[in-house]
């Protein structure tokens, strides 16, 4: 009788956890299953703990090959999968699952008839379980027969083993991962989330994910080897060239790419700028050369819609100026979500390590979106029959150092209408202001505003009732 489900296991020098997780296998209270170990040349004991498994238990398969990488072992794996089996899921082989892990996924996909199902994760080490952050905002509530293109989140479930697909699928569309490269999941987990009809997605913890503590460390710990910034800026390049193919067969795909662009700059390549300061020549080098390639490929359109600070380091990378990207890599972190302005009329970021001999176009440093309104309505009391209101209100990166700096109205709209009535405010002194800013470059002392509103003028406006 053929297994319902297939999980391959690509193996390799991975004899300090291996056991652990070919066991959570075993223990697993879904027990229709097969499990395609690929020894991927091991070089220590890994292909012994293997052959034990495989000569113990009937469910359990090993294949050996000469070391190949991820991708490959993982389609050697999926090559040799029984004729007719129904679902297929990945393993890393040095991570665990919980024992009702597949019996949630195939129920549901059973139930749904979506072509994949995926599952929250938790990161593990000796200390205990976490959530793991990058699967926290996807998997918050379970989801069922819902799509990428409902709920964008998805975009960034992006790793191979927290899913479980059903092979029709698979095969439909001829799903491969890419060889000789590091981070070869999202090249097949975000296309799959796009030619899917329908996913499931599940709140419930079904991948253990380890952090390794000792031993070699695992791809995604040794964050400053240039060639994994090198292949993970590949990787972004062909979910790109995957939406680029389909754009003219169907315009979605363009509004797809420009969601998938923006996720790139504002969410993945500041994985990069985490470890830029601390890293050597070599991965300063391959960030340059990569990572800026990538930002031009993306296109200027993209960039804009960024607040100045990113736009800033994305110029600054495009560009070269290595030295000034860390100087603002290091100021942030020491002056945490403040930029120093200069200006008022026209209010552009004016860092003091950018180099006046070679000047940042304005574009790039004028203050928009950056100026959000923080205020806060302190008193709100009838005087005479008159409606006084007071409290404080600044742009957010201009503070509000002076009275002359600190001019404000107050505007009331009428609902369901474009016609507003204008009512001045007094500027004053509210030190409280400048507390709650935390601003370290501007204080907003004048901050402080009070207004008296005279109901008088209103009742000519919409429908007025007493009381």
């Amino acid at each position: 009788m053929q297994p319902r489900l297939s999980v391959v296991v690509p193996v390799y020098n991975v004899e300090l956890y291996l056991d652990e997780c070919l066991e959570s296998l075993a223990a697993q209270t879904f027990q229709d299953f097969e499990v395609i170990m690929v020894d991927d040349g091991s070089t220590d004991g890994s292909a012994a703990i293997a052959e034990a498994f495989a000569a113990a238990d009937p469910r359990f398969r090993l294949i050996s090959q000469e070391n190949k990488g991820l991708g490959a072992a993982r389609n050697t794996g999926v090559r040799e999968m029984s004729p007719d089996s129904e679902y297929l899921a990945f393993v890393d082989s040095d991570d665990t699952l919980p024992a009702t892990a597949y019996a949630l996924l195939i129920e549901t996909l059973d139930e749904t008839g979506s072509d994949f199902a995926a599952g929250n994760v938790t990161r593990f080490r000796s200390a205990g379980h976490v959530q793991s952050p990058v699967h926290r905002v996807p998997f918050a509530a379970t989801r069922l027969r819902t799509h990428v293109s409902k709920f964008r989140p998805l975009l960034t479930d992006r790793t191979a083993w927290n899913k479980v697909y059903r092979r029709t699928f698979w095969e439909r569309h001829s799903f491969a991962y890419p060889e000789a490269m590091l981070y070869e999941d999202a090249p097949v987990s975000v296309p799959a989330h796009y030619l899917a009809e329908s996913v499931d997605v599940l709140s419930e913890p079904i991948y253990n994910w380890r952090e390794r503590e000792i031993g070699e460390r695992s791809i995604t710990q040794n964050r400053t080897n240039p060639q994994g910034l090198i292949d993970r800026v590949k990787s972004i390049r062909m979910v790109r060239e995957f939406m680029l193919a389909r754009v003219g067969d169907d315009p979605m795909y363009a509004e797809h790419l420009k969601v998938y662009d923006n996720n790139a700059l504002a969410e993945e390549i500041p994985l990069f700028w985490k470890v830029l300061p601390g890293s050597d020549a070599a991965y300063q080098e391959a960030f340059l050369e990569h990572v800026g390639r990538l930002v031009r490929e993306i296109g200027q359109d993209a960039v804009r819609a960024l607040h100045v600070p990113h736009k800033l380091k994305l110029y600054l990378t495009v560009h070269r100026r290595m030295d000034e990207l860390i100087a603002q890599l290091e100021f942030e972190k020491e002056h945490p979500g403040s930029i120093p302005v200069s200006g008022t009329l026209h209010p552009k970021a004016d860092y003091p390590f950018l180099d006046p001999a070679a000047p940042v176009p304005d574009a790039v440093l004028r203050l928009d979106q950056e100026l959000r309104l923080r205020s806060r309505l302190d008193e709100a009391a009838w005087h005479d029959g008159k409606l006084w209101l007071s409290g404080w209100a600044f742009a957010r990166q201009l503070g509000a150092e002076s009275r002359s700096k600190a001019l404000k109205s107050l505007i009331l709209k009428e609902k369901g209408s474009r016609r507003t009535v204008l009512v001045p405010a007094r500027s004053h002194l509210d030190p409280e202001a400048t507390v709650a800013s935390g601003a370290e470059f501007r204080h907003a002392d004048w901050a402080g505003f009070g207004a008296l509103v005279n109901p008088s003028r209103l009742r000519h406006r919409g429908t007025w009732v007493d009381g």
